[in-house]
């Protein structure tokens, strides 16, 4: 089952097939088939039930190929041979000219209050478990209200990482030295000049 959106020309081709049904004289004496038949007749009520409904958004493909059966028969046999200037309109590709399929939305799914309740309990331990990792290097030891024993102990702290900052710049300067020595006594070793060397 195809759905197609309304459009103003559907609508118009509706109207039309509205209005030539609730005429009082139906042509079936120059007709060679009753007009309109059960099928029609069915036709006929879904076409003026859907032109009722005031929230028309879409209609089935299958009538819409009806309505324009409808309308051709119907102009077949009231037009004159010469006239067909107002049957153009009547086909299915015309009829459907502009319009889209139409896709609804898919109904939002409603989620279950347990399923909410896990979420919310999951969101919680992963914000506990985040807070607890960020407060993990914090020192535990140190009290923050400013007494004399945890100054000492920041003191401390912090005299301990500049005494391994200051190691750790002797140990390159030293290192540096060393090998700039070590250049040094290769390169007279290697050089022609005897008179550099001393022994």
């Amino acid at each position: 089952m195809v759905n197609l959106i309304w459009t103003p020309r559907l609508e118009r081709a509706f109207q039309k097939l509205d209005a030539i049904s609730s005429s009082k004289a139906p042509l079936t004496s120059s007709m060679k088939t009753p007009w309109p038949n059960a099928e029609e007749t069915q036709t006929v009520q879904e076409v003026s039930l859907l032109l009722q409904s005031k929230d028309r958004v879409f209609v089935e493909f299958d009538l819409i190929r009806r309505v324009s059966a409808m309308l051709l028969k119907y102009d077949r046999s009231t037009a004159s041979p010469t006239d067909s200037s107002d049957a153009s309109e009547d086909w299915v590709h015309v009829m459907i000219k502009g319009s889209a399929v139409y896709i609804p939305k898919p109904a939002p799914k409603e989620r279950s209050p347990e399923l909410d309740r896990i979420m919310d309990d999951v969101k919680a331990k992963l914000a506990e478990r985040e807070y607890r990792r960020m407060i993990s290097s914090i020192d535990y030891t140190a009290s923050s209200n400013g007494s004399i024993s945890s100054g000492i102990r920041q003191d401390m702290k912090e005299l301990k990482e500049v005494k391994a900052h200051t190691i750790g710049i002797i140990n390159v300067l030293y290192t540096g030295a060393a090998v700039f020595t070590a250049v040094y006594m290769i390169s007279g070793h290697f050089t022609e000049d005897l008179g550099k060397r001393s022994y």
